[in-house]
């Protein structure tokens, strides 16, 4: 398979800067460039938490204040997931109103922060021409899995060259020793934390470290940093599947659906079957359309079902012959902190020859027999032949200090399999799981159950009763809620 996304970067030094002393008085709020109502300031942090007065990084940092100082809760901190994501970004989409509830803006310091090699905390940065050689990232060949290690190793040795040591240290412990880093120069005793997708981890393993010194903790959709390949990608897979199935059915019962009347699974593989032959013709450009990109417009649409499943039956009815041809997306242009971090976190040992890989491959396929294979496969093959160190390696949580804690997940869930968080729910004291009935990534914006129950806990600390469940919510055929989801997870 090729690489689903387009990198580039330029070949720049990842920023250093001195640190700034850990106290409240420390941070230097200013005006963010944007001219909204919210502050920007960067922390430094050391580069390497068991060096602490050896280099610093620059962590990007903003604040939105609580509208209502009276009733002000304390700093919320959040993260969006990825890995990638910008906290920034995220705090200036709700700062207009586009993801958290009034009441939650009335009661909380919103804090956001670019977590280190990602967005203005010094992005991690390759040569593009190393990042942009194509390579099978589901090879069926001996070769083309050589091919993958080789390049995976060109890629960590390049990108070692032009960060200045960040790179080997963008593992998730060093994040949250930065979060609690943060949580100091503000000079709050405790603070509360949202993380949605890859930002649970982020939230698990803070509370695995600095438990005592969280007031709440929502963990929306959760990655499970405990499971090896097989149980990572039998997930993954089944999620994927499951989901496209529920889309067909929507299809299936709304009218507005431009594969109403239609067989959806069986027009899907005769799609698949196509673009796996190289025969299928993208009306827009006129050009093959390959079978990797026809299964990543699939597993996109099936994060946010309100916003993106009518696009997904109108671009599925064109390549079909059924619908108007319709312009295609550009490819997005990313940076490569996602390989870096992700192969600090993760490391996949059983998977360390090609036989094993093929093993899986085959495996994992036969769990999705319309959809086949789930974006993250390349989670897996990513890594194979990193050379860079797993600072942070999978293990069950540890976790001793932490508040009451409110976990939610969505039984059909692409990106967070739900499985992922009934393991964690286990892996964790005190902790009520919220199951959301529907499909979707992020339930507190997929779901208003969901989301009134995370802004009761956020606010009160009460939580709802173990074993509550929130009723899928589907979409209506309407013109999709304006506001936007914060980026999760990258596929």
């Amino acid at each position: 398979m090729r690489k689903l996304l387009t990198v580039v970067f330029a070949a720049t030094v990842a920023l250093v800067v001195p640190a700034l002393p850990a106290s409240a008085a420390g941070i230097d709020w200013s005006p963010c460039s944007d001219g909204q109502n919210v502050e920007c300031a960067t922390v430094g942090l050391p580069v390497d938490w068991n060096q602490p007065d050896g280099a610093k990084v620059g962590i990007a940092i903003n604040r939105l204040k609580a509208a209502k100082p009276a009733q002000r809760k304390g700093a919320l901190l959040v993260n969006p997931g990825g890995p990638g994501g910008s906290g920034l970004s995220f705090v200036y989409s709700a700062s207009a109103g586009n993801y958290f509830s009034q009441s939650i803006l009335d009661s909380f310091d919103l804090i956001g922060f670019d977590p280190r090699g990602i967005g203005q905390s010094s992005e991690i940065q390759c040569d593009k021409a190393v990042l942009s050689q194509p390579v099978e990232l589901i090879p069926t060949t001996k070769q083309q899995y050589s091919d993958l290690l080789a390049h995976n190793g060109a890629v960590a040795q390049d990108c070692a060259k032009h960060n200045a040591g960040l790179d080997s240290h963008v593992d998730t412990e060093s994040v949250v020793r930065d979060m609690d880093g943060i949580r100091a120069a503000l000079g709050e005793e405790q603070i509360s934390f949202y993380g949605v997708s890859y930002g649970t981890q982020i939230g698990q393993q803070y509370a695995e470290l600095f438990g005592s010194r969280l007031r709440a903790l929502v963990l929306d959709s959760n990655m499970d940093h405990s499971v090896q390949s097989d149980g990572y990608l039998t997930a993954a897979n089944k999620a994927f599947e499951n989901s496209f199935t529920d889309f067909a059915a929507w299809c299936d019962r709304t009218t507005s659906c431009a594969l109403h009347g239609q067989d959806v699974l069986a027009l899907w593989d005769k799609l698949y079957a196509q673009a796996s032959a190289g025969k299928l013709i993208d009306p827009g450009t006129g050009q093959v359309l390959p079978v990797e990109a026809l299964r990543d417009n699939a597993f996109g649409a099936m994060y946010h079902p309100d916003g993106q499943w009518s696009g997904l039956a109108g671009r599925l009815a064109t390549l079909a012959g059924t619908g108007a041809p319709a312009a295609s997306a550009q490819a997005e242009l990313i940076g490569n902190s996602y390989q870096a971090i992700w192969c600090s976190d993760w490391t996949w040992p059983e998977v360390g020859d090609f036989a094993s890989l093929s093993k899986l491959r085959e495996n994992v396929e036969a769990l999705a027999p319309h959809t086949h294979f789930s974006g993250f496969f390349s989670d897996i093959t990513n890594c194979l032949g990193w050379t860079g160190p797993v600072r942070n390696p999978q293990h069950r949580l540890h976790v001793t200090q932490a508040p009451p804690i409110l976990m939610t997940n969505g039984v059909h869930d692409v990106a967070t399999p739900y499985e992922w968080a009934t393991n964690v729910a286990k892996q964790l004291p005190d902790t009520v799981l919220l199951t959301y009935d529907g499909t979707g990534h992020g339930d507190y914006g997929n779901s208003t159950c969901a989301r009134d129950a995370i802004d009761t806990y956020l606010l009160t600390l009460a939580r709802p009763a173990p074993g509550t469940h929130c009723a899928a919510e589907w979409p209506t055929g309407a013109a999709p809620r304006t506001a936007p989801h914060p980026v999760t997870r990258v596929y």
